[in-house]
C-alpha cells in the first residue's frame, strides 16, 4: 500500500500525486517516477516495464527515450515550467 502526497507547481498550478522518494510499491508491483522532457509531464513504470524495455525506459505517451530523467518532488523541478512543487494538505491511499 503507498500513501500518496498531492503536489503542485507555485509557477503554473501543474500537479501530480505521488510519493515523496519518487518512487512507490503496490501490490502489482514498484513503481518509479520519471520526468518526460519532451511531453512535459511525470510518468510511472514499473519495475517490470523496465525489465521489459531492458532498463532503456521510454516514455509511455510519445514512445520517447532521450528525454527521460528520474524525478521525485522533494528535489524535482516541474516538468512544465521548470517551477518549484509545494506539498498540498492531505493524503491518498493506494492498493
Amino acid at each position: 500500500m503507498a500513501t500518496f502526497q498531492r503536489y503542485r507547481c507555485k509557477g503554473c498550478g501543474y500537479e501530480v500525486r505521488t510519493e515523496p522518494r519518487g518512487f512507490y510499491a503496490l501490490f502489482s508491483g514498484q513503481y518509479y517516477n520519471f520526468k518526460c522532457s519532451k511531453c512535459k509531464d511525470i510518468v510511472s513504470l514499473s519495475a517490470n516495464d523496465l525489465y521489459e524495455m531492458e532498463y532503456a525506459p521510454k516514455c509511455p505517451i510519445c514512445g520517447n527515450s532521450n528525454y527521460l530523467s528520474t524525478w521525485n518532488p522533494i528535489e524535482g523541478k516541474c516538468p512544465m515550467c521548470n517551477g518549484e512543487m509545494e506539498q498540498l494538505e492531505g493524503v491518498i491511499m493506494a492498493d
